[in-house]
């Protein structure tokens, strides 16, 4: 059988444009990230952000693989620090949510791909920090890590570092890659490796040290969206449904 891919979602408050009234509050999850794990083979299932532990620990059950999404920003309170004033929205219920399932998806081996965000929430859950806003914590003279052009469009270009695990899945040493960011990589948790930057210095990718204990990969980009751009971009997910089918073979084998 495929394996089934947990894909989290963030929420959204939608506005009547013409009446100018709120219309509710709606679970989200780009379409892009759900055809991403479909394509690569897997089953994808849209993982709201309601609830903390009890929700996690309900559904991680039936997971062989995560994906940690784009989407807001983590509250800086998760890795000791206060808000600057550049931080933008955060989620308090994706948070707590998001951080009590990938602990569980960590303890239980799963395999977590995690896309823009869900590279930050990564690094964080494993101990590790971030820039609050790449502009004014590193300098005007950074490149453009937020685009204005369409989300399929290549902007910048990453190094891939030689001999990484992210190198040898995408087949590449360079890579062109959109950018929709203004948070990044701080201090790497320990149990991870770089595995790109671009040109500036930038964390664009990482990854578990050893793919046999553990199979964990980062992007800062957004990789869902540059699928049709190349196949390094597929190659990601492909990736992530191999590993996680491998971790559901193992789990019925146990």
């Amino acid at each position: 059988m495929a394996p089934v891919i947990g894909v989290t979602a963030t929420l959204k408050e939608d506005i009547d444009q013409i009446a100018d009234r709120p219309l509710g509050r709606f679970v989200r999850a780009d379409l892009d990230y759900v055809e991403g794990v479909a394509h690569a083979g897997g089953v994808p299932v849209v993982l709201p952000p309601v609830g903390e532990r009890r929700a996690a620990e309900a559904v991680i059950g039936g997971l062989d693989g995560l994906l940690l999404s784009g989407g807001s920003d983590l509250d800086p309170s998760y890795y000791g620090e206060k808000p600057l004033p550049e931080l933008n929205v955060t989620l308090p219920e994706r948070d707590a949510f998001e951080m009590a399932l990938l602990g569980e998806a960590l303890r239980r081996g799963i395999p977590i791909f995690g896309i823009c965000r869900g590279l930050q929430v990564l690094n964080v859950a494993l101990g590790g920090t971030l820039y609050q806003d790449l502009p004014s914590q590193l300098g005007r003279d950074i490149l453009l890590h937020r685009q204005e052009t369409p989300k399929w469009q290549a902007t910048h270009e990453v190094e891939i570092h030689e001999g990484s695990w992210v190198g040898g899945i995408t087949s590449s040493t360079c890579v062109k890659v959109n950018s929709y960011h203004h948070q990044g990589i701080k201090d790497l948790a320990d149990g991870l490796r770089v595995s790109a930057r671009s040109s500036d210095g930038v964390i664009e990718a990482i990854e578990s040290h050893d793919f046999s204990e553990r199979w964990l990969v980062g992007v800062q980009w957004h990789a869902e969206a540059m699928r049709d751009a190349g196949a390094e971009h597929r190659n990601l997910f492909e990736a992530h449904v191999q590993a996680a089918e491998r971790h559901a073979l193992r789990r019925a084998a146990a």
